[in-house]
Order: structure tokens, then C-alpha cells, then sequence
């Protein structure tokens, strides 16, 4: 969900090292010299934040390189774990993929971004970085809309406000007037697709998971390539599995 505490001056020294994080994820490794010039900062301000996140378990060092470090697993982990409901959603998408063969991921939305919480891959899936805990903008995934067709007008606008409408493909909703539009076809037949919007070549349909029409808790996306998602079992047979998946989980999270 969109945080939402009050708004408050954001500490400098803490932004930075997310930055740095970040870049360093970006980049698959960097030394203190590619940081520096990169943020435009002394080495020896680069080497401190660095080595502080270091010694906290944030980054590692491996043949003059800093990469990300473990220590974000167990914190993700503990993400993960602390929606009991998640364990349960997760054995359903199993089912579903080894079913279909094709790849079936369960995404939730916070703060206005979408994050893979697990990725159920059958025999036929095709490969694309859909890894665990992986941040996506909303617009551009059935799963992502699926979600954003379960919030109020306003926070959907909070959340364009805050993140806009990148282009991934030629094929991205990149307008609000274009999004709202299928954002209400989504609530009208309770599900949405990604007609190659994320990735060229990848067709998706999402749906959202909602216990007693409330806002999503998170929403199921089918994916697989546009040459084999098409005609009956893309338009009909896809939706009514994903339907049919979302629906035994929300009756089943209702009355546990």
C-alpha cells in the first residue's frame, strides 16, 4: 500500500546510501572510483558510506568490487514471512504452473510500486528476470493493473503523481486518460492483461485478490509468450484459471 505517514524532511546521509545501493545493484558491482564520480563525491566520502554498510552486512567486497550483500535476503525474508497469508497464495500459484506448464507470479503493490513475492515456473515458462522481490512500475503489468483497479481514483493519481507512466515497450500505457479507461474495463470483468506492455514478445493476465471487495492484498499474473497466448486460451481459457485460482484463495483466506 501507498505509506501513508505524514510527510517529513528526508535525512541526506540516508538517502545517499540508498542511492549508493542502489547504483551498486544497477551497475552488478562497483568499485569506490565508479561511485565517486558517479554520485560526484570525495572517495574517501564514498569509502565511508561504503564500509559502513559493509561492516552492517549491506554490501560485500569480492576482488576489489563491492556487490549487495546477504543481509537484504534476511531482511527480505522477514518481508516475505510476516503475511502468513503469503505461504498459502504461494502453494496455489504452484498448482496453477505446473498445471499450465507457463510461468504464474503473485505480485503485491507498497508504496506505489509492485514487488514480486514469488515466481512459479512450469515446464514451458519462458525465462525473464522476474526474481523475487522484483520492483515494477504498475501500469505496465496485468498484475500491476489488476491492483491499481481495486484503489480509490486518488490514490491511483498519488501513485502516477509519485512514479509516472515510464515506457518499458511501444505497446506501454503511457497516457492517465488510457490507463483509467482500462482500469475500469478491469473492474467491469475482473481481470486485466499485458498485451506485451512490459516486455516485448510476453503476454500476461492478472487478477486481483480481494477479501470482501477490499482493496487488493496483491493480485496473480499468467504469463507466457505472445505466440502461444492467443486466440480461446488467451482471451477465455487464461482469464477463467486465473479467476478461478483468485477466487478459492479469497474464500479460503475469508473463512480460515
Amino acid at each position: 500500500m501507498v505509506g501513508d505517514s505524514p510527510p517529513s524532511r528526508p535525512l541526506k546521509t540516508v538517502e545517499t546510501a540508498v542511492d549508493i545501493v542502489d547504483a551498486i545493484q544497477r551497475l552488478d558491482g562497483a568499485d569506490i572510483g565508479e561511485l565517486a564520480r558517479k554520485f560526484d563525491l570525495a572517495q574517501s566520502t564514498i569509502h565511508g558510506y561504503v564500509k559502513t554498510l559493509e561492516n552492517r552486512g549491506y554490501l560485500t567486497f569480492e576482488d576489489g568490487t563491492y556487490h549487495v550483500g546477504l543481509e537484504f535476503l534476511n531482511k527480505g525474508g522477514h518481508a516475505r514471512k510476516r503475511k502468513r497469508e503469503y505461504d498459502f497464495i504461494i502453494g496455489k500459484l504452484d498448482d496453477l504452473a505446473e498445471q499450465t506448464g507457463e510461468r504464474v507470479q503473485f505480485i503485491v503493490e507498497e508504496n506505489g510500486r509492485g514487488y514480486y513475492i514469488h515466481t512459479s515456473i512450469g515446464e514451458n515458462a519462458v525465462h525473464v528476470d522476474a526474481h523475487i522481490g522484483k520492483k515494477i512500475h504498475l501500469h505496465a503489468s496485468s498484475a500491476g493493473k489488476a491492483i491499481l483497479a481495486t484503489l480509490p481514483e486518488e490514490r491511483v493519481d498519488a501513485i502516477l503523481d509519485r512514479w509516472g507512466l515510464p515506457v518499458y515497450t511501444q505497446k506501454t500505457v503511457t497516457t492517465r486518460e488510457a490507463l483509467f479507461e482500462e482500469l475500469r474495463s478491469v473492474r467491469d470483468v475482473g481481470y486485466a492483461t499485458s498485451e506485451q506492455e512490459s516486455i516485448d514478445g510476453l503476454r500476461a493476465v492478472g487478477a486481483p485478490i480481494q477479501i470482501d471487495g477490499d482493496e487488493a492484498i496483491g493480485a496473480i499474473s499468467f504469463s507466457g509468450p505472445a505466440h502461444r497466448l492467443t486466440g480461446e486460451w488467451f482471451e477465455d481459457e487464461i482469464p477463467n484459471l486465473v479467476l478461478g485460482v483468485t477466487n478459492e484463495i479469497e474464500l479460503d483466506l475469508k473463512y480460515q
